[in-house]
């Protein structure tokens, strides 16, 4: 073995615990950020098929002529005479 490989191998040894503990931190924020990721995909795509499932609701039109019925007699706006 050449100098400089034996070198390194004796400062991998002499670092070797920061080293493996840099490596897994590095693997759990991978793991998360693809968690991360999968669960916004995931979310989204329910997100889509329910606004394309669920129907839209339609305004009821009873409720509005109700509100102009009533309007006449001067209930919603009290300057009205007649």
């Amino acid at each position: 073995m050449s100098q400089a490989k034996v070198d390194r191998q004796k400062e991998y040894k002499k670092n070797r615990k920061q080293i493996i503990a840099r490596e897994k931190r590095q693997q759990r924020l991978g793991k998360a950020a693809a968690c991360l990721v999968a669960i916004l995909f995931l979310g989204g795509l329910g997100y889509s098929v329910y606004n394309k499932v669920t129907p839209e609701k339609e305004v009821s039109k009873t409720a509005f002529y109700s509100l102009i019925q009533t309007d006449q007699y001067g209930i919603l706006d009290p300057e009205i005479t007649e």
